[in-house]
């Protein structure tokens, strides 16, 4: 089921109907892309790992779990793929509870393969987006991580605007010792100024 793409990213389909399932994978593996098969959204999400990279077609009506419920359930797993809901049987409310749960788009069989392209590339990019972001935002817990009980709540204080002088009235501490722990923040934060420290600390949820 591998194609001529990148290993580490892939396209994985979860369609019912055999015929149309490969079609989509030589559709995909014809433009470079990795396509996985999954015939149903049990057998998907058996072998689901949080690690998976590139994008998601998701059949909306199939026999047992629905694609909806197979949104749920990936929502519910904090799952980071980008998905493209896809049906014959496309109505409005379908359309916006697949896009409520995180779809980011809906093709309504018969579509062209024109359509199908344009669609997956799009997903793509916005799975390297999502992926870049949600990898610069682990780098950063991993370096908050490392500053001390004292360190950070001087790094948040930071990011307020409050000036050393301030900070060491509020915590009692002289401004040398504020200006000491300010200066190991930046230093693990890897962070060149304040505004920068305050930057990267608004990034975080």
């Amino acid at each position: 089921m591998q194609g001529k793409g990148n290993p580490d990213v892939c396209i994985f389909v979860v369609e019912d109907d055999p015929v149309m399932s490969l079609l989509y994978r030589e559709l995909l593996e014809s433009i470079g892309v990795t396509a996985r098969l999954f015939g149903s959204g049990e057998e998907f999400l058996a072998a689901f790992s949080p690690a998976w990279r590139g994008g998601m077609l998701l059949d909306l009506r199939m026999p047992g779990m629905s694609g909806i419920e197979v949104l749920r359930q990936l929502r519910a797993r904090d799952c980071h793929l980008p998905v493209i809901v896809v049906s014959s049987f496309g109505d409005v409310r379908s359309t916006v509870q697949a896009l409520k749960l995180g779809a980011m788009d809906f093709l309504e069989k018969p579509f062209s393969n024109s359509e199908l392209v344009e669609a997956v590339q799009t997903m793509l990019a916005q799975g390297r987006q999502d992926h870049a972001a949600q990898t610069a935002l682990q780098e950063i817990r991993e370096c908050m991580a490392t500053l001390s009980a004292r360190e950070r709540e001087i790094a948040e204080l930071i990011a307020r605007g409050l000036t050393s002088r301030e900070i060491a009235a509020l915590l009692a501490i002289s401004s040398r010792t504020v200006d000491v722990h300010r200066a190991h923040v930046l230093d693990k934060l890897k962070c060149s100024s304040s505004v920068e420290l305050a930057t990267l600390l608004a990034r975080i949820p």
